[in-house]
């Protein structure tokens, strides 16, 4: 059990990020650049990809809550989603990135392992299977929405947040609320200016760690899809345009919800705390 309370875990984050900045700048390039480019990216320079980072706070909180029976299983799909990620991240920095093959096979275990960590599969195969398929579509539904500054962050934190004990789990030894610490830690690195990005590692970390707590609630009744709304809403729609207009789905574009609010008039600076509201407002619905 870690002797700290769960809110401790946004100081280990930002701690982490800083050094990891300090290193880029000063002594190795180690983190992947997300470079500028026609189309979706718009940021003016090279962008350091350091969402990985916020995987150390995570594991230790998992391996260390004594709340939580699946801990081992839960630590081990947040580790395995950040590698991927990461190899990921790594790919498309130098022109390259996994194979969508790979990237889907390596979730569905993930997204198993995930699934275990709340639901026996020996014991209950079909929850299981339906909580496998539930984690993998908000994995990359998170990835999916993490297109403008601070929007996947924000939502993160707030499922993180409510799908645990809300603000009084803060002060005690809960995963879900240093998850969602660790997650509004990331903000003032990537909102309103962006330093640093998410990348494929920091939104599948996150993206996993949700998907547990949901499922964690989800066995005591389905209003807890309600946490997961604003990912999967973005990802429902957005897949099914594509889809309809004949396009690869995991092809990236500029059809998410959030481009539709930018398209309605919105500023970008608004999009973090506009979506995050709106994530809270769903939560009330649980």
């Amino acid at each position: 059990m870690t002797p700290w309370p769960a809110w401790t875990a946004s100081l280990l984050a930002t701690a982490l990020l800083a050094g990891g900045v300090l290193i880029q700048r000063h002594v190795v390039a180690w983190l992947p650049l997300d470079v500028p480019g026609p189309g979706r990216k718009q940021h003016g320079r090279p962008i350091p990809l350091a969402g990985a980072l916020l995987t150390p706070p995570l594991l230790l909180w998992m391996l260390w809550d004594p709340f939580w029976p699946g801990d081992r299983l839960a630590a081990a799909a947040v580790a395995l989603a950040t590698l991927i990620g990461w190899f990921d991240d790594r790919g498309k920095a130098h022109g390259g990135g996994l194979d969508w093959r790979s990237k889907a096979i390596g979730l569905a275990i993930v997204a198993g392992l995930a699934a275990a960590s709340t639901c026996d599969p020996t014991h209950a195969p079909l929850r299981w299977l339906l909580f496998a398929g539930f984690t993998f579509v908000f994995v990359n539904a998170l990835n999916f929405l993490d297109n403008q500054n601070g929007v996947a962050a924000a939502v993160a934190a707030v499922t993180l947040l409510t799908a645990g004990n809300g603000l009084a789990g803060m002060l005690r030894n809960d995963w879900t609320a240093a998850a969602a610490a660790a997650a509004l830690a990331f903000l003032p690195w990537n909102w309103p200016r962006a330093r640093l990005f998410l990348g494929d590692a920091g939104a599948y970390a996150l993206g996993t760690a949700a998907a547990v707590a949901v499922c964690d609630g989800l066995r005591h009744g389905p209003s807890t899809l309600w946490l997961a709304a604003v990912p999967l809403a973005d990802f429902t729609q957005v897949v099914t345009v594509r889809l309809w207009l004949g396009q690869r789905p995991w092809v990236g574009d500029r059809r998410h919800l959030t481009h539709r609010a930018l398209q309605l008039g919105a500023p970008t600076w608004a999009l973090a705390p506009l979506f995050g509201a709106v994530a809270w407002t769903l939560t009330r619905l649980a």
